[in-house]
């Protein structure tokens, strides 16, 4: 085949197609896309139960002619969106809401029925029920208890327990509602008296179950002390004994509470929770140990460098420990054994090892000794304690206490928390106020009590009391779901 030939044939390829491009110019009806915006007058909304949810769509085009728009607003949850639900059809939404308080998003769709296009817009929406935040407060009244509960806006809400529950009351001598915790998108309430503990509904706290439904074998002896929770790992304290359980098993699992590790032990009513296990201290052989939630096991603690002082042979009673800081520094506090002397212990833990820090010995603190309410600080080396009818605030390295608030002759302080929100960590108050529960000529009290930079209470007394209430067993704060 000779070049010429070869170069005739490529020019008549290229006629060809050039020719066809040429005919075909101008068989085509292009149209200009319409662009449409979805807005709404803010990017979040509350709901405060039970009411509706009403949001006006504004819609935005860049032609002059409306678009045939369909609508569906869909809402689900912002942790687990498997279950979704159509709220409305309209452009403007107007839905009553029915699901549980919590955290979730609304996603508005409209689709052109012309072109097929679709656009969306996604809203967050709070779902608040009037028990979802506040100051719980347990109230005793001849011989029973109920549930009371100081909102964010200072609105009291009394009888909660009993007006969920048809009446029923709580036993005497409630005392411990544990800090309430959301993992998983589950928020669990506990709430302990003296032979029994139930878990209620976080949103309406309504009965769910009581103390032999949380075993698989009840104990032969009930007598709750707390109940933790921290991510998957929970464990209850039952006269001394420990009853674990992991959280992470598979779905739709029948999940309780293990027996107690075996052994002589009595574990004081205090948790350093590590991230893969829980440390506690047994108050029989004064010493610390590892607990492992998922196998049961109680194992003495592994220190690393020169310590300053024997985690797994303390020797000393336990008045206290607590976390002092987000690093994971704990601070503990003992008496000797002829409750003569006073000491803080200050230690770091990890999930696999514990490091001793420092070691203050012969503290100078009137009444600790003798206390049993505890706050400790989240921001500062600070213990707060209560001693008849003061508040002390303990220095821990200066080793020393002093009053920084006195209430009238004839108070009984009965409770005494920090405030921690543990869903806004960026609200003011949180580690930065201390609410005190007193009985005082005949009633019950509230006292909030804001922090200074220094420790000191704020101007050196209260902002704000709330007043009428019965005698106050207990007052823990529930934060938002």
């Amino acid at each position: 085949m000779t070049k010429q030939y070869l170069y005739g044939l490529l020019f008549f390829v290229t006629v060809i197609v050039l020719g066809s491009c040429y005919k075909d110019k101008g068989n085509y009806d292009y149209t200009d896309t319409d662009e449409v915006v979805l807005k709404t007058i803010r990017d979040t909304f509350n709901v405060v139960l039970p009411d509706s949810l009403k949001i006006n769509l504004t819609i935005e085009e860049s032609m002059a002619n409306a678009a045939d728009l369909s609508f569906q607003w869909v809402l689900y949850p912002t942790a687990t969106p498997l279950t979704r639900r159509t709220l409305d059809t309209t452009q403007n939404l107007k839905a009553f809401i029915t699901e549980l308080p919590g955290s979730y998003y609304l996603t508005v769709y409209a689709k052109d029925r012309k072109t097929g296009l679709e656009y969306q817009k996604r809203v967050y929406v709070s779902v608040i029920s009037p028990y979802s935040e506040g100051w719980l407060v347990v109230e005793e009244k001849n011989g029973a208890c109920d549930i009371s509960m100081i909102s964010p806006i200072d609105t009291i809400f009394r009888n909660i327990y009993s007006t969920q529950n048809n009446g029923e009351l709580l036993p005497a001598g409630t005392n411990r509602i544990p800090e309430i915790r959301t993992y998983s998108t589950d928020q669990r309430v506990f709430i302990i008296s003296p032979a029994d503990m139930i878990q209620v509904n976080y949103s309406n706290f309504a009965k769910i179950m009581d103390f032999p439904e949380f075993f698989w074998e009840t104990p032969a002896v009930v007598k709750p002390q707390e109940y933790f929770a921290n991510s998957y790992d929970e464990m209850m304290l039952n006269n001394g004994k420990i009853h674990s359980r992991s959280l992470n098993v598979p779905p739709n699992s029948v999940n309780k509470l293990n027996l107690p590790p075996e052994g002589k032990y009595y574990i004081a009513p205090y948790e350093i929770y590590t991230g893969s296990g829980y440390e506690v201290y047994d108050t029989i052989g004064q010493k610390f140990y590892m607990l492992n939630t998922a196998s049961g096991n109680l194992t003495p603690i592994t220190i690393t460098g020169t310590p300053i002082f024997n985690m797994n042979n303390i020797g000393k009673k336990l008045l206290y420990t607590e976390v002092n800081t987000s690093g994971g520094q704990c601070n503990a506090f003992f008496k000797n054994n002829n409750d003569d002397s006073l000491f803080a212990f200050v230690y770091n833990y990890s999930s696999s090892q514990t490091t001793t820090k420092e070691r203050y010995d012969g503290l100078n603190a009137p009444g600790l000794k003798d206390a049993r309410l505890f706050v400790g600080s989240r921001l500062l080396q600070l213990l707060y304690y209560a001693s008849g009818n003061s508040i002390y605030k303990l220095d821990i390295p200066a080793k020393t206490a002093a009053p920084i608030y006195t209430f009238p002759a004839g108070t009984e302080i009965r409770a005494m928390k920090m405030y921690r929100n543990l869903k806004n960590s960026k609200d003011p108050n949180h580690n930065n106020l201390i609410a005190v529960a007193t009985h005082e000529n005949g009633q019950g009290k509230v006292y909030y009590f804001p922090l200074a930079t220094t420790g000191n209470f704020t101007n050196n007394t209260y902002s704000k009391v709330f007043t009428g209430f019965n005698k106050i067993n207990e007052i823990t704060f529930k934060s938002q779901k």
